[in-house]
């Protein structure tokens, strides 16, 4: 187990914490980093009372974040093809602090092959909508895509990654 004081300090951003079990998923991504030397910062341990508001929780997870020498973020769908936007945020945040970034998802799948779409007269794909799909193989956007050093299919998998970039596995 890591010395936590002296150990890179993980951003574990995601969706997770919207789970009904969010504080012991979080708690088990934490171990993960523990037991690969790093020390993962779940946002919401210890838990907010119920009388926070919106703003003191924002400012409590962008201070989190400033603290944090990486971020293993969860991409996964949520709600809709697309990655959680507060996750969205966290990770353009840490790309800004210079922070790595690695990622985690349940569909690994290109956008274009999971937003429903068609070809217009000149080849685009678009959607429903009539808005342009990406088609450039990512995951997500090309934004989101192309901040992340890796993405992996399991949270352990990015936390090894991550642990690896410091040269602690």
């Amino acid at each position: 187990m890591a010395d936590r004081d002296k150990s890179p300090k993980v951003y574990l951003a995601g969706p997770t914490v919207f789970l009904p079990n969010a504080l012991p998923a979080g708690r088990y991504l934490v171990e993960v980093c523990s037991k690969l030397g790093l020390n993962g910062c779940y946002p919401i341990d210890p838990p907010a009372p119920n009388t926070v508001s919106a703003r003191e929780i924002f400012k409590h997870n962008v201070g989190l974040l400033r603290r944090c020498d990486l971020m293993v973020a969860d991409l996964s769908p949520f709600r809709g093809p697309h990655a959680d936007d507060g996750t969205s945020f966290e990770v353009g945040m840490a790309y800004a602090l210079g922070l790595p970034i690695f990622a985690y998802t349940t569909d690994v799948r290109p956008l274009s092959e999971r937003i429903p779409a068609s070809r217009d007269e000149l080849g685009t794909m678009r959607d429903a909508c009539g808005l342009e799909v990406e088609s450039f193989g990512n995951f997500q956007n090309l934004m989101l895509s192309e901040s992340i050093v890796s993405v992996h299919d399991r949270p352990e998998d990015a936390i090894l990654a991550a642990a690896r970039h410091f040269r602690l596995a």
